[in-house]
C-alpha cells in the first residue's frame, strides 16, 4: 500500500477538527451579526468558492498536490486566527475569504491524490473503501472539536476555538509537507486554464452516464450544503445553547461518518436510496420541533452513502490529469445554484429557519421528478461492475 494512505487517513482527521465550526453561528450573533447578516458571511463564501473553485481544481491538476493541500492548510489557519479576533461582520469577512480558499483548494485534491496513490500500486478499486474511511476520519474529527467546541466556548469563551484551531491545523500543514506525489499524477503543465476546463466539461457531457452522475452529485450536494451551513440556525431555532449545540453538530458528523463507512459495503446499489434522501429532508423541514434532528441525521446519513457511491464511480471515469479540475467543476455547479438560493434563505430564515428549508427541498424534489424520468435509467450502468479510470479513454484520446 502507498506511503500516502495512511497519512491521509490521519491528515484528513486533523483538517476535520475545527472547534469554532458548532459555534460559529452562535459566535456571530454573539458579536451582533442578524440571521441576513449571517446569510450574507455565507454568500461571500459561496462567491469565492464560485469564482475559484475550477481554477483551483486546475492548479491541482498543474502543481504538485501536495503543495496545494499545503497552501490550503496555511489559509485555514489564517482563516483561524482572524476569527479569533473579529468583533463584526465587517472584520469577520476575510476570516470567510480564508476559509473560502481552504475549501478551494482540497475540494477534488484530497480525493485525487488517494485515488492516484492508489493507483501507483494497483489497488484504485478499492478507491471507494479507502476514501469512505479517509473522509469519515475528517467527520470524526469534526464530531470530535464539535463536542469539545461547545466545552471549550463554554469555559475559555469563542475566541478560545479559534485559537485552538490554529494550533491543530498547524500540525496537520507539517504532516502534508510529508506527502508524496503519486507518480499517477501526469502534470499537463503546457494545457491553458481555459482549455483545461474546456476538456473537463467535455469529459461530463460526451459521456451519458458521468453526466447523470454529476447531476445527481450537484443535487444532493445542494441540499448538504445548504443542511451544513445552516445548522447552527436550526439549532439556536431550537433553543440550544453551546454545549448542546456541540453535541447535535457531532451527531451529524457521526451520522455522516458512519454512511462513508458504510456505503462500500452497499455499493453501487446505493444510488437507488436517491429518492429516500430527498424524501427524508423535506420530512425534517416540515417537523417544527426536536423530532425534526431524526430525520435532519438520517438524510446526512444518506447523503454520505450516496454521494462516497456516485462520486467513486464518476472517479472511475475521470482521467487522472483532469481528475481535480472535474471534481471542482461539480461542486462549481451546486455552488453557483447556492448563491441565489443563500439569500431567499437569509430572507426566509428570518421569519423561520424551517421555512426556509423547505424552500431548499422542493428544489431537490424537482430534481427528483427528472431524476424519476429518466436519470434513473442511465444511472442502472452504475450498478454493475465499473471500469477503472486507466482503461476508460479521455475525450482527447477518442479524437485521435
Amino acid at each position: 500500500m502507498h506511503t500516502n494512505i495512511r497519512k491521509l487517513y490521519l491528515l484528513n482527521l486533523l483538517a476535520g477538527i475545527v472547534f469554532w465550526y458548532p459555534i460559529e453561528k452562535l459566535f456571530l450573533l454573539h458579536i451582533g451579526v442578524s440571521p441576513f447578516g449571517i446569510s450574507i458571511n455565507a454568500i461571500v463564501f459561496l462567491i469565492i468558492l464560485v469564482a475559484f473553485d475550477v481554477p483551483a481544481g486546475v492548479l491541482a491538476d498543474h502543481w504538485k498536490r501536495k503543495y496545494t493541500l499545503q497552501v490550503a492548510l496555511a489559509a485555514l489557519v489564517a482563516a483561524s486566527l482572524i476569527g479569533a479576533v473579529s468583533h463584526s461582520l465587517k472584520e469577520y469577512l476575510p476570516m470567510t475569504i480564508f476559509l473560502g480558499s481552504f475549501v478551494v483548494l482540497t475540494q477534488g485534491t484530497f480525493q485525487a491524490m488517494m485515488y492516484d496513490s492508489l493507483e501507483d500500486t494497483g489497488h484504485q478499486s478499492s478507491y471507494d473503501k479507502h476514501q469512505g474511511l479517509s473522509y469519515a476520519a475528517f467527520l470524526a474529527g469534526l464530531g470530535i472539536s464539535s463536542v469539545a467546541g461547545g466545552y471549550i466556548a463554554q469555559a475559555h469563551g469563542f475566541p478560545a476555538t479559534y485559537f485552538a484551531t490554529a494550533v491543530v491545523i498547524a500540525l496537520a500543514f507539517l504532516l502534508a509537507s510529508t506527502l508524496s506525489e503519486p507518480k499517477s499524477h501526469k502534470l499537463l503543465a503546457d494545457r491553458n486554464l481555459k482549455e483545461h476546463v474546456r476538456r473537463s466539461f467535455k469529459q461530463i457531457t460526451a459521456t451519458r452516464l458521468l453526466l447523470q452522475l454529476s447531476l445527481l452529485i450537484t443535487a444532493v450536494s445542494v441540499l448538504r450544503s445548504a443542511q451544513n451551513e445552516y445548522a447552527g440556525l436550526l439549532f439556536v431555532a431550537l433553543g440550544m445553547g453551546a454545549i448542546p449545540m456541540g453535541w447535535g453538530t457531532a451527531g451529524k458528523w457521526l451520522f455522516s461518518s458512519f454512511g462513508q463507512i458504510i456505503a462500500p459495503k452497499i455499493g453501487r446499489q446505493a444510488l437507488r436510496l436517491t429518492p429516500v434522501f430527498f424524501i427524508t429532508f423535506t420530512l425534517f423541514s416540515l417537523i417544527h420541533s426536536r423530532w425534526s434532528l431524526v430525520f435532519f441525521y438520517i438524510a446526512g446519513l444518506l447523503y454520505s452513502i450516496i454521494y462516497n457511491q456516485a462520486e467513486s464511480a464518476a472517479q472511475d471515469i475521470i482521467p487522472s490529469e483532469i481528475r481535480a479540475t472535474t471534481l471542482s467543476v461539480l461542486t462549481f455547479a451546486s455552488n453557483v445554484i447556492l448563491v441565489p438560493l443563500s439569500l431567499l434563505f437569509g430572507w426566509l430564515a428570518n421569519r423561520s429557519v424551517f421555512s426556509a428549508y423547505l424552500m431548499i427541498a422542493i428544489i431537490g424534489l424537482l430534481y427528483l421528478a427528472s431524476w424519476l424520468i429518466s436519470g434513473r435509467r442511465e444511472l442502472r450502468h452504475a450498478y454493475q461492475k465499473r471500469p477503472h479510470a486507466t482503461t476508460v479513454p479521455s475525450i482527447e484520446a477518442e479524437l485521435v
